[in-house]
Protein backbone atom coordinates (compact mmCIF):
# COMPACT_ATOMS: atom_id res chain seq x y z
CA UNK A 1 0.00 0.00 0.00
CA UNK A 2 2.83 2.41 0.83
CA UNK A 3 4.50 1.81 -2.55
CA UNK A 4 1.24 2.56 -4.37
CA UNK A 5 0.80 5.91 -2.53
CA UNK A 6 4.41 6.85 -3.26
CA UNK A 7 4.02 5.99 -6.96
CA UNK A 8 0.77 8.02 -7.16
CA UNK A 9 2.49 11.04 -5.61
CA UNK A 10 5.34 10.80 -8.15
CA UNK A 11 2.90 10.65 -11.11
CA UNK A 12 1.00 13.68 -9.78
CA UNK A 13 4.21 15.68 -9.33
CA UNK A 14 5.47 14.86 -12.82
CA UNK A 15 2.14 15.89 -14.42
CA UNK A 16 2.26 19.24 -12.63
CA UNK A 17 5.85 19.69 -13.78
CA UNK A 18 4.94 18.85 -17.40
CA UNK A 19 2.22 21.56 -17.64
CA UNK A 20 4.00 24.79 -16.71
CA UNK A 21 2.04 26.82 -19.28
CA UNK A 22 -1.75 26.85 -18.74
CA UNK A 23 -2.34 26.43 -22.50
CA UNK A 24 -0.65 23.03 -22.28
CA UNK A 25 -3.42 21.73 -20.05
CA UNK A 26 -6.61 20.73 -21.85
CA UNK A 27 -9.47 22.75 -20.29
CA UNK A 28 -11.52 25.94 -20.21
CA UNK A 29 -9.50 29.18 -20.12
CA UNK A 30 -10.35 32.82 -19.73
CA UNK A 31 -8.57 36.13 -19.40
CA UNK A 32 -9.22 39.75 -18.56
CA UNK A 33 -7.23 42.38 -20.44
CA UNK A 34 -6.60 46.10 -20.27
CA UNK A 35 -5.35 47.41 -23.61
CA UNK A 36 -4.81 50.59 -25.51
CA UNK A 37 -4.79 51.50 -29.16
CA UNK A 38 -1.86 53.88 -29.40
CA UNK A 39 -2.78 56.76 -28.73
CA UNK A 40 -6.51 57.21 -28.71
CA UNK A 41 -8.37 54.11 -27.48
CA UNK A 42 -8.63 52.32 -24.13
CA UNK A 43 -10.28 48.91 -23.82
CA UNK A 44 -11.31 46.47 -21.13
CA UNK A 45 -11.73 43.03 -22.75
CA UNK A 46 -12.43 39.50 -21.65
CA UNK A 47 -11.99 36.30 -23.65
CA UNK A 48 -13.25 32.81 -22.81
CA UNK A 49 -12.58 29.55 -24.62
CA UNK A 50 -10.80 26.23 -24.67
CA UNK A 51 -7.13 25.26 -24.51
CA UNK A 52 -6.50 22.05 -26.44
CA UNK A 53 -3.47 21.01 -24.38
CA UNK A 54 -0.88 21.57 -27.11
CA UNK A 55 -0.50 25.36 -26.77
CA UNK A 56 -3.54 26.15 -28.95
CA UNK A 57 -6.38 28.29 -27.55
CA UNK A 58 -9.66 29.09 -29.32
CA UNK A 59 -12.27 31.35 -27.81
CA UNK A 60 -14.40 34.42 -28.12
CA UNK A 61 -14.67 37.66 -26.27
CA UNK A 62 -16.28 40.99 -25.67
CA UNK A 63 -15.78 44.08 -23.59
CA UNK A 64 -15.87 47.86 -23.62
CA UNK A 65 -13.75 50.42 -25.50
CA UNK A 66 -13.59 54.19 -25.39
CA UNK A 67 -12.13 56.10 -28.34
CA UNK A 68 -10.80 59.61 -27.63
CA UNK A 69 -10.40 61.62 -30.85
CA UNK A 70 -10.32 65.44 -31.21
CA UNK A 71 -13.29 65.46 -33.60
CA UNK A 72 -15.50 63.94 -30.87
CA UNK A 73 -15.18 67.11 -28.73
CA UNK A 74 -14.73 66.07 -25.11
CA UNK A 75 -16.90 62.93 -25.17
CA UNK A 76 -15.31 59.63 -26.16
CA UNK A 77 -17.00 57.32 -28.65
CA UNK A 78 -18.21 54.15 -26.93
CA UNK A 79 -17.42 50.91 -28.77
CA UNK A 80 -18.67 47.44 -27.83
CA UNK A 81 -16.44 44.74 -29.35
CA UNK A 82 -17.37 41.14 -30.11
CA UNK A 83 -14.57 38.92 -31.45
CA UNK A 84 -13.13 35.45 -32.07
CA UNK A 85 -9.77 34.82 -30.40
CA UNK A 86 -7.11 32.35 -31.60
CA UNK A 87 -3.74 32.01 -29.85
CA UNK A 88 -0.79 29.63 -29.96
CA UNK A 89 1.81 29.42 -27.16
CA UNK A 90 5.13 28.07 -28.39
CA UNK A 91 6.61 26.63 -25.16
CA UNK A 92 5.36 24.58 -22.26
CA UNK A 93 7.32 26.70 -19.80
CA UNK A 94 6.74 29.43 -17.24
CA UNK A 95 7.75 32.01 -19.86
CA UNK A 96 6.52 31.46 -23.42
CA UNK A 97 6.22 33.58 -26.57
CA UNK A 98 2.91 33.40 -28.43
CA UNK A 99 1.15 34.55 -31.59
CA UNK A 100 -2.51 35.36 -31.76
CA UNK A 101 -5.23 36.90 -33.85
CA UNK A 102 -8.55 38.45 -32.95
CA UNK A 103 -11.22 39.25 -35.51
CA UNK A 104 -14.71 40.61 -35.11
CA UNK A 105 -16.65 43.82 -34.93
CA UNK A 106 -17.21 46.96 -32.91
CA UNK A 107 -20.65 48.49 -32.46
CA UNK A 108 -20.58 52.32 -32.08
CA UNK A 109 -23.16 53.23 -29.48
CA UNK A 110 -24.50 56.40 -27.94
CA UNK A 111 -27.12 56.78 -25.23
CA UNK A 112 -29.99 56.16 -27.64
CA UNK A 113 -28.91 53.84 -30.48
CA UNK A 114 -26.20 52.06 -32.44
CA UNK A 115 -24.51 54.61 -34.72
CA UNK A 116 -22.42 52.23 -36.79
CA UNK A 117 -20.44 49.01 -37.05
CA UNK A 118 -16.72 48.44 -37.67
CA UNK A 119 -15.13 45.13 -38.53
CA UNK A 120 -11.58 44.54 -37.36
CA UNK A 121 -8.64 42.15 -37.40
CA UNK A 122 -5.85 42.29 -34.83
CA UNK A 123 -2.82 39.99 -35.30
CA UNK A 124 -0.41 40.14 -32.35
CA UNK A 125 2.70 38.68 -30.75
CA UNK A 126 3.34 38.48 -27.06
CA UNK A 127 4.88 36.87 -24.04
CA UNK A 128 3.20 34.80 -21.33
CA UNK A 129 4.76 34.86 -17.87
CA UNK A 130 3.00 32.42 -15.53
CA UNK A 131 -0.64 33.62 -15.61
CA UNK A 132 0.06 37.04 -17.14
CA UNK A 133 0.41 37.94 -20.79
CA UNK A 134 1.71 40.99 -22.60
CA UNK A 135 0.77 41.49 -26.26
CA UNK A 136 1.48 43.98 -29.02
CA UNK A 137 -0.12 43.99 -32.43
CA UNK A 138 -1.52 45.84 -35.40
CA UNK A 139 -5.25 46.53 -35.60
CA UNK A 140 -7.03 47.25 -38.88
CA UNK A 141 -10.61 48.55 -38.69
CA UNK A 142 -13.06 49.12 -41.51
CA UNK A 143 -16.21 51.18 -40.91
CA UNK A 144 -18.73 48.88 -42.54
CA UNK A 145 -21.99 50.63 -41.68
CA UNK A 146 -23.23 53.93 -40.26
CA UNK A 147 -21.07 56.79 -39.05
CA UNK A 148 -17.86 57.23 -41.11
CA UNK A 149 -18.85 54.37 -43.45
CA UNK A 150 -15.98 53.30 -45.71
CA UNK A 151 -13.24 54.87 -43.57
CA UNK A 152 -10.41 52.69 -42.34
CA UNK A 153 -8.39 52.97 -39.14
CA UNK A 154 -4.94 51.57 -38.45
CA UNK A 155 -3.42 51.47 -34.99
CA UNK A 156 -0.82 49.81 -32.87
CA UNK A 157 -2.51 47.99 -29.98
CA UNK A 158 -0.89 46.72 -26.80
CA UNK A 159 -2.33 45.04 -23.74
CA UNK A 160 -1.69 43.22 -20.50
CA UNK A 161 -3.90 40.37 -19.30
CA UNK A 162 -4.33 37.98 -16.42
CA UNK A 163 -5.33 34.44 -17.41
CA UNK A 164 -7.42 32.01 -15.37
Amino acid sequence: MGRFALASMNVFASNEEENKNIHYKQSYRGDVELSCGIKDTWSFLTSHGYSFGNGLYLGGGSGFSAEFLPEYDSNPRVLLPLFADLKYSFCNSVVSPFVGIRAGGYAHVNSEEVEGVRVFVNPAVGLEIKRFSIRIGYEYQHNAWGFEQGNNKHRLRCGIAIMF
